[in-house]
């Protein structure tokens, strides 16, 4: 749905697909939905705008969840033994006056070199070419034990027990609603089980320490991470992989040692729309926002251009 609208649609950390026509991102959401929704079709490409998508799709699931969390005690009737499980990310100290004026001050010398540098690209100076290396699997001590101290957020003290999941007593409707992305996540959680597990079959998902109640987003993060895309998502390449996330800011511009990814990043972009433009047809935007709903919606819901094929479909 993101995909249609204004709202959330173009995640900063994934540039590529965020800098794209919206016509270009829903045809690229409807083939990587197929793509891993239906069986009998195959994978979508391996290619960089279809990578690019995928990793926005998680993206965006993630601005579901800080909303979810976010809202989640102005919906109604929500018991607070469900709100107060456990402790929410929200334990940071307000800055002192001085800190802000520092931080003010910081942010505009970043402000004054990005625009120097911005003049520079914009006048065709020369930045040299993006290259990034490719690193090999975590080996030492201190990649280990960094890997181990994340897994153990996640991981450690054990699942949540079926007896304790059993004991948690039946949701209103309200209390549906304002955990509902949380439900369904941890659903898919729950799937990844010793058997379907691909991630060293040592940490399946299944056994994480905790549940839809979490309250805890950088737990979503890791696991859903792991999830989606350590288990799902090949990005071809280290260089394709530093093109596709990480967002592109006044920080970016200001550093100078961004700028070859900055100049690259804007080349692959505009590439993409020339190519998709020079075939692009209007009369297929509609075909693509049903193809997108035909998989992806449970709800018979739509705009009223839309509606007598909803009603058909349906």
């Amino acid at each position: 749905n993101e995909a249609e609208t204004d709202c959330n649609d173009t995640p900063e950390t994934v540039p590529i697909f965020s800098h794209l026509s919206r016509a270009q991102r829903l045809k690229l959401v409807a083939d990587v939905a197929i793509g891993m929704l239906c069986e009998d079709e195959p994978l979508p490409p391996d290619t960089v705008q279809h990578n690019s998508t995928f990793r926005a799709i998680i993206q965006i699931l993630f601005t579901a969840l800080e909303v979810e969390v976010d809202t989640q005690d102005e919906s109604g009737d929500v018991g607070e033994d469900l709100l107060n499980y456990d402790e929410a990310d929200r334990s940071c100290n307000p800055r002192t006056a001085q800190e802000i004026e520092d931080l003010k001050v910081k942010n505009a010398l970043i402000e004054h070199r990005a625009e120097k540098n911005l003049k520079k690209l914009k006048k065709g100076k020369d930045v040299g070419e993006f290259h990034v290396e490719e690193k090999e699997t975590p080996h030492g001590l201190e990649d280990m034990l960094s890997v181990a101290n994340q897994l153990s957020r996640i991981f450690q003290g054990g699942a949540v027990s079926k007896r304790e999941r059993d004991s948690i007593r039946p949701l209103n409707d309200d209390e549906k609603y304002a955990f509902d992305w949380r439900i369904l996540c941890d659903a898919a959680l729950q799937q990844d089980t010793p058997i379907n597990s691909t991630f060293r079959d040592a940490f399946p998902l299944c056994n994480v320490n905790f549940d839809w109640r979490c309250q805890k987003l950088n737990k979503w993060y890791m696991a859903l991470n792991m999830l989606l895309d350590t288990k799902l998502l090949n990005y071809g390449s280290a260089r394709d992989r530093a093109l596709i996330t990480g967002e592109v800011s006044y920080k970016s511009y200001a550093d100078p040692s961004q700028l070859p990814r900055v100049k690259a990043l804007e080349r692959n972009i505009n590439l993409l729309m020339k190519v998709y433009a020079s075939s692009w047809d209007p009369k297929l935007l509609a075909i693509d926002e049903r193809r997108i709903y035909a998989i992806c919606s449970n709800e018979l819901y739509g705009g009223h251009y839309h509606r007598k094929w909803i009603v058909g479909f349906h």
